[in-house]
């Protein structure tokens, strides 16, 4: 299986939900990877972020995190 190596730059939080999760409608892929993110020290302070985007800086760590979608 060939991996698609994804650009760092500003992702919509449903939209990179959307890529970790394909198959799920966004709002549950959002909700899944939101999951993800409250379980994992490094990512937890994601959790209850309010804003709609994540800046590339918060990509590359999630990436560096949970591994490129």
């Amino acid at each position: 299986m060939c991996k698609m190596e994804k650009t760092i730059k500003t992702y919509g939080r449903t939209e990179l939900a959307t890529h970790y999760f394909p198959w799920m409608r966004p709002d549950a892929a959002w909700h899944k990877l939101r999951s993800w993110l409250r379980i994992n020290p490094r990512l937890s302070h994601f959790y209850d972020l309010r804003r709609r985007s994540f800046t590339p800086a918060e990509v590359s760590l999630i990436f560096a995190e949970l591994g490129e979608p």
